[in-house]
């Protein structure tokens, strides 16, 4: 397919560029890039309700139990603001020290370099499925035949940097 002027293949990253030019979906990223804090912010808020969904079932069948019970006369138990103040601290504060590092994130995607290797990563992946699932699995002998072609040993030596630059940055402290 052609994209302003350039031959795109039909593969996932080839129809992800396609849609990236769409100037409906780039004003959309750009509205989602605009409140990436207030993105971020309800991306921890959901993650921490959803990390919490069995304590938050228990707690709403126990509060249907109690209100059940107050029909028969029962008073209702007294509400705990403090630690309900407590608790939206608590998400509020992991939410405003995720939004840094949500912004690097979306930062870096419009990065045309990863674009690049993301593209060519997606057509590995592809090739080399549709390669294994045609030849079954490689034995040790076969890897080790593997690394005297050009092309393997290419692959195996961008694998290990990558490692080496992932390790570099793990010993990194945290910014």
């Amino acid at each position: 397919m052609a994209v302003n002027g350039r031959l795109v293949t039909s593969s996932p990253a080839g129809e992800l560029l396609a849609r990236l030019e769409e100037p409906h979906v780039a004003a959309a990223l750009n509205t989602l890039l605009d409140h990436a804090d207030l993105l971020a912010l309800l991306v921890t808020g959901l993650d921490g309700f959803l990390s919490r969904g069995g304590v938050i079932a228990d707690s709403l069948a126990s509060g249907f139990n109690e209100l059940r019970g107050a029909g028969a006369g029962a008073a209702l138990p007294p509400i705990d603001f403090g630690g309900l103040a407590t608790s939206l601290a608590t998400l509020s504060g992991t939410a405003a020290g995720a939004t840094p590092a949500l912004t690097t994130f979306l930062d870096s995607l419009g990065d045309p370099r990863l674009i690049a290797v993301i593209t060519q990563l997606t057509t590995a992946l592809v090739e080399g499925r549709e390669h294994a699932e045609a030849n079954g699995p490689a034995s040790v002998f076969g890897l080790l035949r593997a690394l005297k072609d050009d092309e393997a040993a290419r692959g195996a030596g961008f694998l290990i940097q990558v490692a080496k630059s992932l390790g570099r940055q793990l010993a990194a402290p945290a910014a």
